[in-house]
């Protein structure tokens, strides 16, 4: 006898049937019925009247099922107790190398202190926010933009800033001091794929709509390695977010200011608060106190 026997007992009972209590747990209706007969060799009696339809249980099998809803309940009890003791995960997803230096500060701020057991993992920008929802992560340190119109996530401001044009060498703009919108959307320009930047794709095209300009986007990338190559082959212009940790000692890119710029952004911690337990909140918390002891500072 085991736990699993009296849950698919207790499940015959309650629908009335083998095969429904099968499918309930995802097994064949002859496993459920193999079980029931070793409950019955075990306890030396019938527990099930199978001439009925829907079935019901037999004088005995009613003491046991009863019996058996007490002990089932007690052992979800207890698995939840011990789920809350036991030290869970916190887990946190990103989708750029901004995010992962933004939470490295944050990590290394917060770790020794509250002892959380953390793991995190890089997630295309655009499918963050159905992660979030799937509950798959606890967390998301990423743009803002993916969850625009989300409005069971919330989100917490880490860091903000603005666009800059990103200029190869051989781009006649490159040793501009600023460029205007008007200037950058004269030029053909790169993107990220909509497919990896998700909704701020679209977030771009209608700031640039709003401001009656429209963008000559010429070609799109599937990372920012490939993006830098072609700004320099192909002479394009590409976004950047100011203080992106891009490799220009080399001076092939130049990062330029854009005067009267729509473009900005926000790097967020975002979360279901309605998904978080304990631990999760514990590290929410402590997250917020960092980010206020930086402002004091």
């Amino acid at each position: 006898m085991n736990l699993n026997s009296l849950k698919y007992f207790v499940d015959v009972i309650k629908l009335g049937n083998f095969t429904a209590a099968g499918k309930e747990n995802l097994v064949a209706q002859a496993s459920i019925s193999q079980q029931i007969q070793q409950l019955e060799n075990h306890f030396d009696c019938l527990l099930i009247d199978r001439s009925k339809n829907p079935v019901v249980p037999t004088e005995k099998g009613r003491v046991l099922f009863e019996e058996s809803e007490k002990v089932l309940k007690q052992f979800t009890l207890l698995e939840k107790a011990m789920q809350e003791n036991v030290s869970k995960k916190i887990r946190i997803q990103y989708s750029s190398i901004m995010d992962i230096q933004i939470l490295a500060e944050i990590l290394d701020e917060i770790t020794p202190i509250d002892d959380l057991n953390i793991e995190i993992e890089k997630v295309s920008l655009s499918n963050i926010a159905r992660c979030l929802n799937q509950k798959k992560y606890d967390f998301a340190v990423t743009f803002d933009s993916e969850f625009y119109e989300e409005t069971d996530i919330e989100t917490l401001v880490l860091y903000q800033g603005e666009y800059l044009a990103g200029v190869g060498t051989h781009h006649p703009l490159y040793k501009s001091k600023s460029l205007t919108m008007k200037q950058v959307y004269e030029s053909k320009l790169i993107m990220l794929s909509p497919e990896k930047i998700g909704k701020s794709y679209q977030l771009m095209l209608n700031r640039s709509l709003n401001k009656q300009l429209e963008p000559q986007i010429s070609n799109f990338a599937d990372d920012v390695e490939s993006e830098l190559l072609l700004i320099q082959q192909k002479k394009l212009l590409g976004f950047f977010p100011e203080h992106y940790p891009l490799n220009l000692n080399n001076n092939l890119i130049n990062l330029i200011p854009i005067i009267d710029n729509p473009h900005k952004y926000k790097i967020v911690l975002a979360y279901k608060e309605k998904n978080l337990d304990k631990r999760s909140r514990i590290f929410l918390n402590t997250v917020k106190k960092f980010k206020q002891d930086r402002k004091n500072q």
